[in-house]
């Protein structure tokens, strides 16, 4: 079964002011994209995943 994140629920302001600024950097939307759209989307308190198999892939719509 996948993990799909479809970032609906997220917040995506401090990444779309930031483009819009011209100062969205990679470990600035990695930071935003986290904090206001996974974490929106799957809950707080998730960390600690762990897959078994030797692949997986996230699909985000």
């Amino acid at each position: 079964m996948p993990l799909r994140i479809d970032g609906s629920r997220g917040d995506w302001t401090a990444i779309e002011e930031l483009w819009m600024a011209g100062e969205l950097t990679d470990t600035e939307f990695e930071d935003h994209f986290i904090d206001d759209v996974i974490v929106a989307d799957i809950g707080e308190g998730t960390d600690g995943w762990e897959f078994d198999g030797s692949s997986y892939s996230v699909e985000l719509r």
